[in-house]
């Protein structure tokens, strides 16, 4: 058997297998559910994480940019014009 093929018949089998436990009729609609609710808690921990890393981005780079100010501004000296 060809390596294609095996890999085909393994994604069928797996894709078939998954569909058998979301649509199984007893446990079906309580496995849906849940795994729109986990689906919803990680995009919810995504962007609660991503929001955090912006949040420290921006605080970087302001203060980089006020100690390039302040830097700049000492080596003008100062302005008696």
């Amino acid at each position: 058997m060809r390596i294609r093929t095996l890999f085909t018949f393994s994604v069928g089998v797996a894709a078939g297998a998954g569909a058998m436990y979301l649509f199984d009729p007893e446990h079906g609609e309580e496995r849906r559910r849940q795994a729109r609710r986990d689906a919803a808690q990680r995009a919810r921990h995504g962007a609660a994480r991503a929001t955090t890393e912006a949040k420290h981005l921006v605080r970087d780079v302001t203060g980089s940019a006020i100690e390039g100010f302040k830097e700049a501004r000492a080596e003008d000296g100062p302005n008696l014009g």
